[in-house]
């Protein structure tokens, strides 16, 4: 049975805006040649997408034939934009960017103090006020929060001793006044996950695991180019593993290295710790977590992630203790922006749909 016209013209309206917004600026002529779509059917998606203000023409080229001029076409001023978040205990990040990913603005706000719940409502809704001013439709909002959330509900998840329990809100909620676009929550180590996927340590590689070290330990887990959630939104949250004594995994870092005033790990302590080149205690956690996914899943590739994970020093000792796993270890390319890098991908991916079928009818 053929697919409804309205299917066949959605498809191709985001094929070719996919294609302006990698290439930047593209005639007609060249959309043919790189889609393989036929010149007619290029000209009407064209036609719709500027009509739409989701591209513009922006000039002629010659073609080098009598007669014949091409017309660039690109994104355009009022394709809209979308705002990226990250939410965790240093506080409240953003940027916005047009449909292409390009950076149009950057926000923050500090955290308050450890538990302060209102604070961190606060600061989230301080950010989003301010990045809302900008000019342009918002088409999305993606926000990155440091716990798991619930993959049908969307909300987020509370677990006991929760690393982050001022961030047990709902970003929905809090933003509900002030935003009239969508707004996605997602798990930050899962959009980091992401991230690392499409421009990062993980391109090119279907089954990989993504292991964040910082205020608490988790993975973001690829198997097949599919993101593992479980049924819950807890796949991945290896602190909860059996630690060396009767804790738990992360329950036995926090003894090394944790916050006296939360209940999470200090970074900053982790860090020093690492710069001094002592990585023993912070290595065998590392290595019994990572050890624990290969055995498991078997993935290809596994990424050290998240301020902690990507030190410098860590890779190696991990690297030898793990030895000889057939699984390669690396650390993550997009350091300490990878979720909000994650957000953004999120956020781009659902303005685009939607913005093309509501255009394409």
């Amino acid at each position: 049975m053929p697919l409804p016209q309205s299917v066949l013209r959605e498809a191709t309206d985001r094929r070719l805006l996919d294609e302006v917004v990698s290439r930047g600026r593209v005639t007609r002529a060249e959309l043919a040649a790189t889609t393989g779509l036929s010149k007619p059917t290029v000209s009407e998606a064209v036609r719709r997408l500027t009509e739409s203000g989701l591209l513009e023409a922006t000039g002629a080229q010659e073609t080098g034939r009598r007669g014949r001029v091409g017309t660039f076409y690109e994104l355009g001023p009022s394709a809209g934009r979308v705002l990226a978040i990250e939410v965790g205990q240093s506080g409240v990040r953003a940027w916005s960017t047009d449909l292409a990913g390009t950076v149009l603005g950057e926000y923050e706000h500090p955290a308050g103090a450890a538990g302060d719940t209102d604070a961190v409502v606060a600061a989230l809704r301080a950010v989003v006020s301010e990045a809302s001013a900008g000019k342009g439709i918002l088409r999305a909002v993606a926000v990155s929060m440091a716990n798991p959330v619930d993959p049908k509900t969307h909300e987020v998840v509370a677990l006991p001793d929760s690393p982050f329990p001022e961030g047990l809100l709902s970003p929905v909620d809090v933003l509900a006044d002030l935003v009239e676009a969508p707004v996605l929550v997602d798990n930050d180590v899962n959009l980091a996950a992401l991230a690392e996927q499409r421009a990062g340590g993980a391109v090119g590689v279907s089954s990989f695991a993504y292991v964040y070290v910082g205020a608490g330990l988790g993975v973001g887990l690829y198997i097949g180019d599919r993101l593992v959630r479980g049924a819950h939104g807890l796949a991945g949250e290896i602190g909860y593993l059996p630690g060396a004594g009767s804790g738990t995994l992360a329950a036995e870092l926090a003894d090394g290295f944790g916050r006296a005033d939360a209940p999470s790990n200090d970074v900053e302590a982790a860090l020093r710790i690492l710069d001094n080149g002592e990585t023993g205690a912070l290595c065998g956690i590392v290595v019994r977590a990572v050890a624990s996914i290969t055995a498991v899943v078997d993935p290809e590739l596994v990424l050290l992630g998240g301020p902690v994970g990507c030190h410098p020093a860590l890779l190696e000792p991990v690297r030898e203790a793990l030895s000889p796993s057939p699984t390669r270890l690396e650390r993550g390319t997009l350091g300490t922006l990878a979720s909000l890098h994650g957000a953004t991908y999120s956020a781009l991916e659902h303005a685009r749909t939607a913005a093309v079928r509501v255009m394409s009818g």
